[in-house]
């Protein structure tokens, strides 16, 4: 019968987080996930905020699973996902012989926050997302651990249990894979359609899905010089996907790392630091910090972009080009 795709989404504050964890490349979101090597103490990864325990190796199938799960819904959604052996990536996957704390559960996913602001905005860097998987030493993969690694990757990307409630009868995997009720004696091992539909809002649909009924829009907006009393930006909505197409060439240091702060002192003491680009988030209004640590914003500094009030913006909205 299917299920409403509003009553598994997350709800919104904790997916325009789960956005800005993960960098925009053009129009999709780059997913950045590490597998945690043998050994690794899952407490670690978590920032000391789980109890944690020691990583078992993942087997070949394993990894080859997930990987497939993240390519076939880069098919779907608006999603690249990239395997990295940074340690430090914000995005985790380990193998445990039993999840911390739980009975009868195989698989978890925690998430810790670090937010700067009103509204918040994350910091990527001191924030985390990790799965924990019961996935055993035996051979392959069993429906029942393809299942578990479905699941725990669509609490990821910004699903939660039909409801609130995993276990309400009215709904099966059939349904959505958020449920933990199954039909008959093999479990779901893929999304269903309302799961995926439930992710296209999330993440907007894939260039090769176009057609398929997202109502994401994106729009790009570039600055090639620097204009005196900034560039006005009017409809700029970073969560639906905008961005700022910045000429490289404006920024001295070649890079689009973002310092934001609030008006006043600290925006007084921002144009004196290291960060080239430097966003006020009680203006919304973005600067450019052509000298470096030297007073004020430089000869070809100053303000670059001004948004619409309540706009807030973070270092993967601006990719330099």
């Amino acid at each position: 019968m299917g299920i409403a795709p509003e009553l598994i989404l997350e709800d919104a504050e904790t997916l325009t987080l789960l956005r800005q964890l993960f960098a925009r490349s053009g129009s999709s979101y780059v997913v950045r996930y590490g597998l945690a090597s043998a050994g690794v103490d899952t407490g670690r990864l978590a920032d000391g905020d789980q109890i944690g325990s020691a990583a078992l190796a993942f087997s070949v199938e394993e990894e080859a699973f997930i990987q497939e799960v993240l390519d076939r819904l880069a098919g779907v959604i608006a999603i690249q996902p990239q395997r990295s052996a940074d340690a430090a990536s914000p995005f985790q996957l380990a193998s445990v012989a039993r999840v911390q704390g739980e009975d009868d559960i195989t698989g978890i996913t925690y998430s810790g926050f670090t937010t700067l602001g009103s509204p918040p905005r994350l910091l990527p860097e001191e924030s985390y997302l990790l799965i924990e998987l019961e996935l055993g030493d035996d051979p392959g993969l069993s429906p029942w651990e393809k299942s578990t690694i479905v699941h725990e990757l669509g609490h990821a990307l910004g699903l939660s249990h039909p409801g609130g409630n995993p276990s309400d009868p009215a709904y099966s995997d059939r349904d959505t894979i958020m449920s933990y009720n199954t039909v008959g004696d093999q479990p779901a091992t893929w999304f269903s359609d309302s799961d995926l539909e439930a992710l296209r809002r999330i993440w907007g649909a894939a260039a090769s899905a176009a057609g398929s009924g997202s109502d994401s829009t994106n729009a790009s907006f570039r600055i090639d010089v620097l204009i005196s009393g900034g560039t006005p930006l009017p409809g700029f909505d970073p969560d639906a996907g905008d961005q700022l197409l910045l000429n490289a060439d404006l920024v001295p240091s070649g890079s689009n790392r973002l310092k934001i702060v609030a008006s006043g002192r600290a925006l007084r003491w921002a144009k004196r630091g290291g960060t080239s680009l430097v966003f006020d988030d009680r203006t919304s209004a973005l600067y450019l910090n052509s000298n470096g640590f030297g007073r004020g914003w430089g000869a070809d500094g100053g303000l670059l972009a001004q948004f619409d009030p309540g706009v807030y913006l973070s270092a993967p909205d601006i990719q330099l080009v």
